[in-house]
């Protein structure tokens, strides 16, 4: 989607999520560039403003569930996660916020998108939650992220201390995404990264063997460590 110059209404929208969406693990995997991000909060502010809020919303909230996703990976330390859209929200009744996340929650199990096995009876908390599990590792923090998890791969400390200590260092956006997380899930993200390290430096599996091991790991995470253990591995030898 990420043609530039190319305009989207919100249904062509739709239907190249619903298409993509079968055939990604987490909605991070989607190719949505910043621009195309930046055009799909602007036409669903509009699109809100049209519906009174409430009627007719259900039609589009997919490319919604996407946006908030994608909010999380394309903010600016410098302006903060604040653009038309969310500035939009903020102001909307508590009432309609939370009719909001009820559907955004639906989402999910409409879509057969990936939940991580959560219950929660609050449905803001499972909504962020889910959004940030489905935002992951930004692709710009990726690297350095990795580089941190690197650190204490061969540490003798306890997964507590371990995670502790990453999210005290993790880059901004990182750092956010994982404020939205439970201790829990900010253990199975860092083990789920160490685990992926773990596997792609020991060199014995492909790529493609990799992905169908752990089916539910976002293939990106895949490709970036991958990546990431090459360029590690060159820089060694020319050392």
């Amino acid at each position: 989607m990420g043609a530039s110059g190319q305009k989207f209404d919100l249904p062509q929208m739709k239907a190249y999520f619903e298409e993509q969406i079968p055939n990604v693990r987490l909605i991070s995997d989607l190719t949505l560039s910043e621009s195309d991000f930046k055009s799909l909060g602007a036409k669903l502010k509009s699109a809100f403003a049209f519906t009174d809020k409430k009627d007719g919303i259900e039609e589009i909230m997919i490319c919604y569930l996407v946006y908030w996703v994608y909010a999380l990976i394309y903010w600016d330390e410098d302006s903060g996660i604040h653009d038309e859209l969310t500035d939009y929200c903020s102001e909307l009744p508590q009432y309609q916020l939370r009719h909001h996340f009820e559907m955004l929650v639906d989402m999910f199990a409409d879509y057969d998108i990936e939940k991580f096995g959560y219950q929660n009876n609050n449905i803001e908390e499972l909504a962020s939650i889910l959004i940030a599990r489905h935002a992951g590792i930004p692709n710009d923090e990726k690297y350095t992220v990795f580089e941190l998890i690197d650190d204490y791969r061969n540490q003798n400390v306890s997964v507590d201390t371990m995670v502790a200590d990453i999210y005290a260092h993790l880059p901004y956006k990182s750092r956010y995404i994982f404020s939205l997380l439970d201790e829990r899930s900010r253990q199975d993200v860092i083990w789920e990264i160490r685990t992926i390290m773990a596997e792609v430096s020991s060199g014995i599996l492909t790529r493609d063997e990799v992905i169908a091991k752990y089916p539910s790991l976002s293939i990106s995470l895949i490709d970036y460590c991958m990546f990431w253990h090459e360029g590690k591995s060159l820089l060694n030898q020319a050392k």
